[in-house]
């Protein structure tokens, strides 16, 4: 089944508010201790390495994700360059991850600078660590942060994405 892209594209900017020029609700204004690190490596990347954040459900992952967007929205990095995608929704998992960053450069199209992808519940990315490796070794301009529950992935008989 193929997703309309007017659908895909709706749902995305429901979950990047920041293009349209809005803040995002509802976020505490404590940090965890790894915001540091995240911040510090997603300005500044000792290596051409994705972040993957893995742990149980509702233990921050999302929030520290959005908190790190906030940072970077507030460094004047440029909205159209930083996309979150929660690969637990039903459409965005439904189009699959190449679907949906096509309908966001459809909708945003690349501003100068590099481009933050901070993909939620990457664990739903068909042969993801393959995928993850494919992005860290042939798209240089790309910072990626992802998240998953931690048993699913540590079940997943993929790539390991060890050393990316």
């Amino acid at each position: 089944m193929r997703i309309e892209t007017e659908e895909l594209t709706s749902v995305l900017g429901h979950f990047n508010p920041w293009w349209r020029g809005e803040i995002i609700a509802d976020l505490p204004d404590w940090k965890r201790a790894a915001y540091e690190e995240l911040i510090l490596w997603i300005q500044n990347p000792p290596v051409r390495r994705a972040v993957m954040l893995s742990g149980a459900r509702q233990v921050g992952k999302t929030t520290l994700l959005l908190q790190v967007i906030k940072a970077l929205l507030e460094q004047g990095v440029n909205p159209a360059n930083i996309l979150y995608v929660t690969l637990d929704h039903s459409i965005l998992k439904l189009a699959g991850i190449t679907r949906v960053l096509e309908a966001w450069r459809e909708r945003e199209p690349k501003k100068e600078g590099p481009e933050y992808l901070f993909i939620d519940e990457a664990q739903f990315i068909p042969d993801w660590g393959t995928w993850v490796k494919h992005q860290v070794d042939f798209d240089k301009q790309r910072r990626i942060i992802l998240t998953g529950s931690s048993m699913p992935l540590m079940r997943a008989d993929q790539e390991s994405g060890v050393g990316r």
